[in-house]
C-alpha cells in the first residue's frame, strides 16, 4: 500500500511538472525548424505523451550536455539514444522511436574502400563527443578524434585532418546535403545498426515508462508511426 501511494505521488508530481525531454540537432530524428523542435523521433514522442496524458517540454542542446542531464537530473530524459549493454542499467528506456546505421565515410578521391573495420584500425577516425559510435570505436582500440559537433567532421575530412568519419547514416546524409559535400564525401562501410530510444533518469516511475511504451506500440500497430516516418522520407 505504501509502495502504491509512492508511485501515485510520483506520477502526480510528474503530471503537474512536465518531463524535460532534451535532445540534439540530429536530422531527421530531431531538429530545429522555425523555432520548433521537430523530426521523426520528436513527433512520435509528442504523440505518445499526448495519448498517455503526460506533459512534456522539449529543449535542444549539445548531445554531451543532454546525455548528462538525463543521467544526473530527476525528471529529465534524452533522445534519440542508442540502447547499449553499458547504458542499459543507467536509464529507464522508452521505445524504440527510430533507428540508425553506423557508417564509415571517406573522401570520394580516397581510393581505399575498406571491407572491414580492421583495415582502418591505424587511421584517425573523426567522431562526435559521447556519441555511441565514437565511444564504441574508442573502447575497441580505434584512433578516434572527437568533435563537439558532428557537423565539424565533414570539413575536417575534406582538409585531411582525419582519414575517415564515423557517423549515423541519417545524420551524415543531412549534414552532407546541408554542406553541399554529397559528391565529395561518400559512405564506404556500414559496420553496425542500433535502435534509438528515449532514455529517462532512473527516478521516472516504471508505470509511466510502461504507459509511454504502450502508446508507442499502439502507434506502430495503428499506422501512426509509419505515417510520421513517411513524411520525413519525402
Amino acid at each position: 500500500m505504501r509502495f502504491l501511494a509512492g508511485v501515485l505521488f510520483s506520477m502526480a508530481c510528474l503530471a503537474a511538472h512536465a518531463l524535460e525531454l532534451v535532445t540534439e540537432d540530429d536530422p531527421p530524428h530531431n531538429m530545429l525548424r522555425n523555432g520548433k523542435v521537430v523530426g521523426v523521433a520528436t513527433e512520435k514522442l509528442e504523440e505518445a505523451f499526448r495519448r498517455s496524458g503526460i506533459a512534456e517540454h522539449i529543449e535542444l542542446m549539445p548531445w554531451a550536455r543532454a546525455y548528462q542531464s538525463a543521467l544526473h537530473r530527476a525528471g529529465y530524459c534524452v533522445f534519440s539514444a542508442a540502447r547499449t549493454a553499458e547504458r542499459e542499467p543507467l536509464f529507464k528506456w522508452i521505445g524504440p522511436i527510430a533507428a540508425m546505421d553506423w557508417t564509415l565515410y571517406a573522401r570520394a578521391d580516397n581510393p581505399a574502400r575498406p571491407s572491414t573495420l580492421d583495415e582502418v584500425r591505424k587511421e584517425v577516425i573523426g567522431g562526435y563527443l559521447q556519441d555511441v559510435i565514437s565511444v564504441w570505436l574508442a573502447d575497441h582500440g580505434y584512433r578516434v578524434e572527437t568533435a563537439p559537433n558532428d557537423g565539424l567532421n565533414p570539413n575536417k575530412l575534406m582538409m585531411g585532418h582525419i582519414k575517415y568519419w564515423a557517423s549515423s547514416r541519417p545524420r551524415a546524409t543531412a549534414l552532407l546535403t546541408q554542406g553541399g559535400l554529397g559528391a565529395h564525401i561518400v559512405p564506404v562501410l556500414t559496420f553496425g545498426h542500433t535502435d534509438l530510444y528515449l532514455a529517462c533518469h532512473r527516478s521516472v516511475p516504471d508505470v509511466l515508462a510502461q504507459k509511454l511504451n504502450a502508446a508507442l506500440k499502439k502507434m506502430k500497430d495503428d499506422g501512426t508511426a509509419a505515417n510520421i516516418e513517411a513524411r520525413y522520407a519525402q
